[in-house]
């Protein structure tokens, strides 16, 4: 409860005047209303960092895929991967310009030793020849099944981004001074299909009716050729770089775009300027685009990341995706929901091949290694809430949430709490763990922040326990509410305090209406807890000890006074504030 006065002069007097008198009288009182704060989204979810955990778009979190690593090629970098048909996976690597073979259980095998940097893309053919892109020469090497590589084709452009076998024909999408799509003949010689303006053309694709599909790295085009056609910009995507593109198998392009650049390793550097038909769109965001034959586009899906690596689909309408820097694997619906499968903490996943068994094989840009995602679940995950912040210091309640748990598997919570709104050392150290899914005690100290943090554990590979709801309470410290300014008008007349008579709230005051002899009382209040507030109007004359009730129970901000019956003379106003509504 709080008050606030103002001295006034009386109504015949000539001249107004007015003092504020800032009497202010706090009564905290113990009842508030809990706060319960409570996720159950993925969206909200997602917010929170993640380790060995996924994400459902239905919002349920549980273990994720077991990420075994499977193989060491001791290079940099991984930037493209191939099968071929007998389930061998062709791994291009740099900075040393090599490509390895790998068979599951056994160590690699070193193909191709080029004198070239990198070798960016890799493809190979039914008959089991493998073909591989390099940089900064721009050459195309083969390696026939039982015989030493050798140079295929020079292509004279700097970088060969991506290849394509298509029966007796390879093709090329390069980069350097202009991206170039070009055809390749089985004696290698070459032919130019395209060329963009724009530098690299570092992702294509060919459908089954002959079309070859494009994605350029500065103008965020994505180019269609058809057989006998002119070439033809098919979509014009806002952001930067198309550098991923798909064919659905009902003939849908899924294009992946970014607007970050791909920077690993220094071969390309990130945009600092927009295409130049709109602002520079955000670093933080990709986007996975769905394209009818007629151009006819749809925004399928959104994410974060400023880099989309890398796309296939796995079932009709639904689309794994690669995303960097924060190294997500995701499973796209055909409604645009997403499933976040796992994250990689401690690898930075650029490239994914799925084998025909159907399992997924990650290369990885700054360590050469590679990881295959299991059809098991890890053994423990967390999931780490953002702070919360409950406005002022709060006690706590308990923390609950619904879920599932096997025998063999387990999720405990713990908090921690501080009074800065990015966790630091002043926070209190986490909490031992909290067991009971219907409500355990929080053990964490008052403060104004909270962040919980989700242990799930499996003893069973093969099961895991998941949660889908938490929640937690919190008690704020009740805190009296504040008037922050009292002014009186006279109707017509002069202004004494702080609101003008002009003030759009005339006829929504308390009291009756306006007119000769009253004087419009008003004030503004605030309450931290945010409490229903009601207020108390006294008055007495400047020499009298005793205030008088005027008014009680306002629940407006403003109460119109007629002065007639009042004494002669200066009399002062007091406005009493109290939260006793929300806190009987």
């Amino acid at each position: 409860m709080q008050e606030r006065q103002v001295q006034l002069v009386a109504r015949n007097s000539i001249t107004w005047m007015v003092l504020i008198i800032f009497g202010l009288l706090a009564e905290p009182i113990s009842a508030v209303e809990p706060i319960l704060w409570r996720e159950h989204t993925q969206a909200q979810f997602s917010k929170g960092e993640s380790e060995g955990v996924s994400l459902t778009r239905e919002g349920v979190v549980l273990l994720s895929p077991a990420v075994l690593q499977v193989a060491d090629v001791k290079e940099q970098f991984v930037w493209d991967l191939a099968v071929d048909t007998e389930g061998r996976l062709l791994i291009a690597t740099g900075n040393s310009g090599k490509v390895f073979e790998l068979v599951e259980g056994a160590d690699p095998r070193l193909l191709l030793d080029s004198p070239e940097v990198a070798i960016f893309s890799i493809a190979v053919s039914r008959n089991g020849t493998v073909f591989a892109g390099s940089s900064p020469d721009g050459l195309i090497y083969r390696i026939q099944p039982g015989k030493d590589a050798e140079t295929f084709c020079r292509t004279g452009d700097e970088h060969v981004w991506s290849l394509v076998v298509d029966g007796d024909a390879l093709y090329a999408s390069t980069g350097g001074s202009a991206g170039r799509v070009l055809k390749i003949a089985d004696d290698g010689t070459k032919e130019e299909v395209f060329r963009s303006p724009d530098p690299n053309l570092v992702c294509l694709i060919k459908a089954s009716d002959g079309s070859l599909y494009a994605g350029s790295d500065q103008s965020g085009f994505v180019y269609r050729k058809k057989p006998g056609r002119r070439l033809e910009i098919l979509y014009d995507a806002s952001e930067n770089e198309i550098h991923a593109l798909a064919i659905g198998m009902d003939g849908l392009l899924y294009a992946g775009a970014m607007s970050g650049r791909a920077a690993i390793g220094g071969q390309r550097e990130k945009p600092s300027q927009s295409k130049g038909n709109g602002p520079a769109p955000s670093l933080q965001k990709s986007i996975l685009y769905v394209i009818r034959p007629s151009g006819a586009t749809v925004r399928r899906w959104e994410v974060p990341d400023p880099m989309l690596l890398s796309i296939a689909e796995i079932q009709s309408g639904e689309v794994t995706v690669l995303t960097g820097d924060n190294g997500g694997l995701y499973n796209v619906e055909s409604d645009g929901s997403a499933t976040l499968l796992t994250r990689f903490p401690d690898a930075q996943p650029w490239t994914f091949a799925t084998l025909p068994g159907g399992d997924l094989w990650l290369g990885t840009a700054g360590s050469g290694k590679i990881y295959k995602l299991a059809q098991s679940f890890k053994s423990e995950g967390t999931l780490m809430s953002v702070a919360q912040d409950f406005s002022i210091v709060s006690n706590w309640g308990k923390l609950g949430w619904k879920g599932e748990v096997t025998e063999g598997t387990s999720i405990t919570f713990q908090t921690r709490t501080g009074n800065s709104k990015t966790p630091d050392e002043t926070w209190s150290p986490w909490s031992s763990h909290l067991t009971d899914a219907a409500g355990s005690q929080i053990l964490s100290p008052p403060g104004r922040f909270i962040q919980y943090r989700a242990h799930l554990k499996s003893s069973n590979s093969k099961v895991t326990p998941s949660f889908r709801e938490v929640r937690l309470a919190g008690l704020q410290e009740n805190v009296a509410p504040q008037i922050l300014t009292v002014g009186v008008n006279a109707m017509g007349g002069e202004s004494n305090g702080a609101p003008k008579g002009n003030d759009k709230t005339k006829n929504r005051h308390n009291g009756a209406g306006g007119g000769k002899g009253n004087w419009k009382v008003s004030w503004a209040a605030g309450d931290v807890n945010n409490d229903r507030l009601v207020y108390d109007l006294y008055y007495r004359g400047r020499d009298e000890k005793q205030w008088k009730l005027l008014k009680e129970d306002l629940t407006k901000s403003s109460f119109l006074w007629n002065v007639e019956s009042a004494p002669e003379g200066t009399m002062q106003v007091k406005v009493v504030a109290s939260d006793r509504l929300s806190n009987p």
